[in-house]
C-alpha cells in the first residue's frame, strides 16, 4: 500500500471490513463511529465534517473510484463525455406513458463526489420559500433561515467576468469554490432577449431578495480557474484523505446490506459489502457504533433500505424481502425535473458544436491543459430564466393566476435554460445533416412538478438496478407548465439579439408553425430528465409518508440515517446541487451536537491487531 496514495480512496474491502461470518461482537469485527454508505455529493460533506474530530472515526464507502482519475469529469465542458460509462449508473426509466412510451436514461454518478462530478456544475441556493415550505410541512428546523448559514459555510465565490456582488451576497470562503465562468455570445444573447419579451437580466441568481428569482442571468458554478470543484476535491482533499487516521475510504465497492442487531431487530448495527455480483462473491461486514449513514441519492438510497427489509411490506413480500419495518414511504415521493428541449441550428462558428468531435476539441483541449481556460471552460449551460408560468409577460397561459405549484408568492415553478450545442437526447442522439454544424437549444423545465413517482425493486440484488418510474408529466398541470415554456421559447428565438444567431429550428422542425398540440406532440417525444430526482426518503412523519424524522433518523430504526436528496421533502425550484450540500453541512452539525449533548462513550473496545491505515476499533 503506498504512504500517499495519488488518489482518495482504497478498492479493497479486506483493509476496512470483516469477513462476512463475522460477528458484531467478534473481539476482531472492523468497527466505526459512523457509516457512510454512499461517496456521493452528501457522503463527502459528512466525511469531510465528521472526521474533523480525530476522536470520531468513520468509513465512507464508495461503489465508484476517485473522481480525480476522470479527466472529464474536471474538464467543466467534459462532463458529457461520462454518460454511459463505468464513472456513472446508466439507469433508465420503465416505459412513460407522456413521453411517448419511451424508457429514459437517468445518468447518475459513479465516483468519489457522485453527481457533483458529472453534473453541469450549476451552484444555485434556489429559493428562500422552497425551504420554508419544507418546513411548513413538517419537517423542523429545514426552513431558509436554519439553511442559510451553511450555503454561507459550503461555498466560497470568486467573482470573475467584471461580475460584481453585494457583500451580503457573497458567501464566506468555503471548501466549494464558485465561479461566473465566461458564456459564450449566443447565450448572453439569450439572455439580453428576455429584455425585448419583458424579462429583466439579474446580476445572480444566489440572493434571498425576491427578485433574484425572476429574470435571466449566467449561471455561477462550482468551478475555480478551469476546474471543476466536486464535494470530493472540496472537501476531501489529500491533505484530509492523507492527514486524518480517523478516515478511512473505501471505493470500487458495493452497500448490499444493512446489518441488523441479532437481540434488537430494529438497531441497525452496520453494513455488508461487496465488488461483484454472484451468491458466491465475497462479501464483508464492517460495524457502526454509532449510527450508519445511507447518502446513495434519491434511487440507491431506498433501494438499499428496502433490499434491507425497510418499506411497504407488499413489494417486499413480492421481491422476496423479509420485512424487518414497514415504512410505506420509502422509494414512493419521487420528484424530478423533467424538461422538453427545441434546438436550432445556429450561425456558423456561434456555438460550442465543434467541442462534440474529439479532433476539433484537440486545439481546445490543449488552451484548457495549459492555463484552464477556453471552450472547454464552460460549464455548458451556460444561462437561465426563471419565472413563473401564470405570469409570462405578454403571454396568455393555460396555467390560471395563482394556479402554480411554486412554494410560495415569488417563488419561479418554470425555468427556461440554454445550451449552445445539440442537446437532444442527452447529446446522445446524433444531429441532422442541415448543411450547418452549429446549434443552439432552449429547454422548459417543470420546477415544482406535481406528478409523482416510484423507486422499487427489480429484486433483492443491490447489483441490480432499481425499477425507477418517475411518472412525468402525468398531471395536468405539469402539461400546462411545460407547455407554456415551449411557446415562450418560440418568442425568445423571435426576438433580437438572439434572432439573428439563429437560422431555423430543427427539433421540432416549423416549431413557428406548430400550434398547441404539435407543441405537445414535441414536449412528449423530447421530455428528458435534467438529472434532479429526490423526496424518494423525504423527512415527514410516517403517517404522510416521512421515510425519516427531522434528525434525519429512518422511522423505527435506531442507528440508521439518510441525508442526501432523497430526503427532501419536496423539491427545490432550481438546480439542487447547493441544496443538497447544505444539508449535509446541517446534518454533520445535528450528528456532532448530538455526540456533545448526550453523555456518550463508546462501547468498550479491544485494539485490533490488523494493521490498517485508519485508526478502526473493534467492538
Amino acid at each position: 500500500m503506498p504512504l500517499f496514495p495519488t488518489h482518495a480512496g482504497f478498492a479493497n474491502p479486506a483493509l476496512f471490513a470483516s469477513p462476512s461470518s463475522t460477528a458484531h461482537d467478534d473481539p476482531h469485527a472492523k468497527s466505526y463511529d459512523y457509516i457512510i454508505a454512499g461517496g456521493g455529493t452528501a457522503g463527502c460533506v459528512l466525511a469531510s465534517r465528521l472526521s474533523e474530530d480525530p476522536a470520531v472515526s468513520v468509513l465512507l464507502i464508495e461503489a465508484g473510484d476517485a473522481d480525480t482519475k476522470q479527466l472529464m469529469s474536471k474538464i467543466p465542458a467534459g462532463w458529457g463525455n461520462l454518460f454511459n460509462s463505468p464513472a456513472e449508473w446508466g439507469y433508465k426509466t420503465v416505459p412513460q406513458e407522456h413521453a411517448a412510451g419511451r424508457k429514459l436514461y437517468q445518468p447518475r454518478g459513479k465516483m468519489l463526489g457522485g453527481c457533483s462530478a458529472i453534473n453541469a456544475q450549476i451552484y444555485q441556493q434556489c429559493s428562500p420559500e422552497d425551504y420554508d415550505d419544507w418546513e411548513k410541512n413538517g419537517a423542523k428546523g429545514w426552513g431558509w433561515d436554519n439553511l442559510k448559514p451553511y450555503f454561507d459555510k459550503a461555498a466560497g465565490v470568486y467573482p470573475i467576468q467584471g461580475k460584481v456582488l453585494e457583500k451580503s451576497d457573497i458567501a464566506a470562503q468555503g471548501f466549494l469554490k464558485t465561479s461566473f465562468p465566461i458564456a459564450n455570445p449566443i447565450s448572453q444573447a439569450f439572455v439580453k432577449s428576455g429584455l425585448g419579451v419583458s424579462i429583466p437580466t439579474i446580476v445572480d441568481f444566489n440572493t434571498a431578495r425576491p427578485e433574484s428569482n425572476y429574470g435571466a442571468s449566467c449561471f455561477l458554478t462550482s468551478a475555480s480557474a478551469g476546474v471543476r470543484t466536486t464535494t470530493s476535491t472540496a472537501y476531501l482533499p489529500p491533505s484530509t484523505y492523507q492527514g486524518r487516521p480517523n478516515l478511512s475510504i473505501l471505493t470500487c465497492t458495493t452497500v448490499t446490506r444493512l446489518l441488523f442487531s441479532p437481540t434488537s431487530p430494529t438497531q441497525c448495527i452496520g453494513v455488508q459489502v461487496g465488488q461483484k455480483q454472484g451468491v458466491d462473491t465475497p462479501r464483508w461486514v464492517a460495524f457502526a457504533r454509532r449510527d450508519v449513514v445511507v447518502a446513495m441519492g434519491a434511487f440507491a438510497s431506498p433501494q438499499l433500505l428496502l433490499a434491507s427489509g425497510i418499506g411497504a411490506r407488499a413489494e417486499l413480500e413480492k421481491a422476496g424481502v423479509e420485512v424487518l419495518r414497514e415504512v410505506r414511504g420509502v422509494g414512493k415521493g419521487l420528484k424530478d425535473h423533467v424538461w422538453s428541449l427545441v434546438t436550432w441550428e445556429a450561425q456558423k462558428g456561434t456555438s460550442l458544436q465543434f467541442l462534440t468531435s474529439p479532433v476539433a476539441t484537440l486545439p481546445s483541449l490543449a488552451k484548457w491543459l495549459f492555463n484552464g481556460t477556453g471552450a472547454l471552460a464552460t460549464n455548458v449551460g451556460e444561462a437561465a430564466m426563471f419565472l413563473r408560468s401564470d405570469a409570462i409577460p405578454d403571454q396568455k397561459s393555460f396555467v390560471a393566476k395563482g394556479a402554480t405549484n411554486a412554494s410560495g408568492p415569488t417563488a419561479p415553478d418554470l425555468e427556461i435554460i440554454c445550451a449552445p450545442l445539440w442537446y437532444q437526447s442527452h447529446g446522445l442522439k446524433k444531429p441532422p445533416t442541415t448543411g450547418g454544424n452549429d446549434f443552439f437549444t432552449l429547454g422548459s423545465i417543470v420546477l415544482r412538478p406535481k406528478s409523482v413517482g416510484t423507486v422499487t425493486l427489480a429484486s433483492s440484488d443491490m447489483f441490480d438496478a432499481p425499477v425507477i418510474d418517475p411518472n412525468y408529466l402525468s398531471h395536468e398541470l405539469d402539461r400546462k407548465v411545460v407547455l407554456e415554456g415551449v411557446k415562450l421559447i418560440r418568442r425568445l428565438a423571435q426576438t433580437e439579439p438572439l434572432k439573428s444567431f439563429l437560422v431555423k429550428s430543427v427539433a421540432p422542425v416549423g416549431l413557428d408553425d406548430l400550434d398547441d398540440e404539435g407543441l405537445m406532440k414535441h414536449v412528449s417525444e423530447s421530455a428528458e430528465t435534467i438529472y434532479h430526482p429526490v423526496s424518494t426518503c423525504k423527512i415527514g412523519m410516517e403517517s404522510a409518508g416521512g421515510v425519516v424524522d427531522s434528525d434525519l433518523r429512518v422511522h423505527g430504526i435506531k442507528g440508521l440515517r439518510v441525508c442526501d436528496a432523497s430526503v427532501f421533502p419536496d423539491i427545490v425550484a432550481g438546480h439542487p446541487q447547493a441544496a443538497v450540500i447544505a444539508v449535509a453541512e446541517r446534518f454533520a452539525d445535528l450528528l456532532k451536537s448530538s455526540m456533545a449533548s448526550q453523555a456518550w462513550a463508546p462501547i468498550p473496545v479491544k485494539a485490533s491487531s490488523t494493521p490498517l491505515r485508519s485508526r478502526t476499533f473493534v467492538v
